[in-house]
């Protein structure tokens, strides 16, 4: 229960954040089914360099950047180690207000006013809850979003345009193309951020798995990234039917809950709601882990939650700066819904920096021994790779030409 518990909250936190949400609901309005592919291609991605993020560090029993500085040197090390903090310091901002937003819809209460109490609830939970309970509590609240799933059925959805979608977009002839791309990028940085590897593969450790839990490794990272993709496969397909075509952005939580309402009335709405909460509270625990993992790996300090928070002081002081950091992006005004849309778009943009080192390492013979890549394996990754590469390229051109919207 606990290594599943490890995969599912990994694969929602990868596919369905506050981001997440907002970005698959608005891209079901724009481009109804037309982007369902990206699903099926983060899905495949996740679920390999999950298995792999995993077996390097079963195979090593060693936390990722701590081989990471140890093979590639610390000046190449803490390239990805950068990227993937200001990444993680980005959507932890996004989670938090998305926490915030749905607060606001369910009291009345400005959500500016939830941003500071809901930082500092997350911030003790962490200090004080060791990592079984704070990993299997996330993964059951996250999985309240799997409502979209009956909501989306009961919009009655042409099955065979759906079915067609996931391997062959249909675009409309009026859709911009700048825009649709734009929309891609964004998807893609919102399935596949890097933290849900740091935090899969750290907790692997934490949970003490060895040689013999290879297999399990495998059916983990497999099972819990399906839970995340169905729901966003669920959520997209909802959004399409009940928004398409859009005449307007989804520019709010209360407009990415119109499917549900839609298809469930007022509780569909409400349960909609507390599920972007939940699935937000998911995706902070791991971006707060994955970011102390990630620094205190780098340079060799005690880390980790299955022991009191005093015995690695280090560690809990750089997901505590973080929760502040996002906290003070959030309470500068910023408009947390385009914050959002950008921030996914840049998301992608980081994952090379993650994956190029992850690959490199799962093929070292010397390091992984018997456990390295295999050519199938190989070749998929490198293919998601390739298309990662791509999109980092096209991220700030597309970004400048749509003006961060899709």
């Amino acid at each position: 229960m606990a290594a599943l518990a490890l995969g599912v909250l990994a694969g929602i936190g990868g596919f369905l954040d506050t981001g997440g949400v907002i970005t698959a609901v608005s891209a079901g309005a724009r481009f109804q089914f037309a982007l369902l592919w990206t699903v099926v291609l983060g899905l495949v991605g996740f679920s390999v360099f999950a298995e792999m993020s995993g077996r390097v560090a079963i195979s090593s029993a060693q936390p990722t950047y701590e081989v990471i500085r140890t093979r590639l040197g610390p000046r190449l090390g803490a390239v990805p180690l950068v990227a993937n903090v200001i990444v993680h310091v980005l959507v932890l901002a996004v989670d938090l207000v998305g926490m915030s937003l749905a607060l606001q819809l369910l009291t009345g209460v400005g959500y500016r006013i939830w941003v500071p109490l809901v930082a500092a609830a997350l911030a003790l939970a962490l200090w004080f809850f060791n990592f079984s309970k704070i990993d299997t509590g996330a993964a059951l609240a996250g999985l309240t979003m799997l409502v979209m799933v009956p909501a989306s059925v009961a919009l009655s959805p042409d099955w065979g345009r759906v079915a067609v979608s996931l391997v062959h977009p249909d675009i409309a002839p009026s859709s911009s193309v700048a825009a649709y791309l734009f929309a891609t990028a964004s998807l893609l940085g919102s399935f596949m951020t890097p933290y849900q590897f740091d935090f899969y593969s750290s907790g692997a450790i934490e949970e003490g798995w060895t040689g013999k839990d290879l297999g399990r490794n495998r059916i983990v990272a497999v099972v819990g990234t399906l839970f995340g993709a169905i729901m966003t496969v669920a959520v997209m397909i909802a959004g399409g039917k009940a928004l398409y075509p859009a005449p307007q952005p989804v520019d709010t939580i209360r407009a990415a809950a119109q499917p549900a309402q839609a298809a469930f009335g007022e509780i569909g709405f409400l349960v909609f709601v507390i599920g972007v909460f939940a699935v937000s509270v998911a995706a902070s625990v791991e971006l707060c882990l994955s970011g102390g993992y990630a620094i205190a790996q780098y340079y060799g300090w005690d880390w980790g939650k299955s022991a009191a928070a005093r015995n690695a002081p280090a560690f809990n002081l750089v997901f505590l700066a973080m929760i502040v950091v996002a906290m003070a992006i959030d309470l500068t005004g910023v408009d947390p819904i385009q914050f959002t849309v950008i921030t996914m778009a840049f998301g992608s943009a980081a994952l090379p920096f993650t994956f190029g080192p992850l690959l490199l390492l799962a093929n070292d013979s010397q390091f992984m021994g018997k456990q390295r890549n295999s050519l199938p394996i190989n070749v998929v990754a490198s293919l998601v790779l390739a298309v990662l590469v791509l999109t980092t390229l096209a991220t700030v051109p597309l970004l400048v030409i749509t003006g961060g919207n899709f």
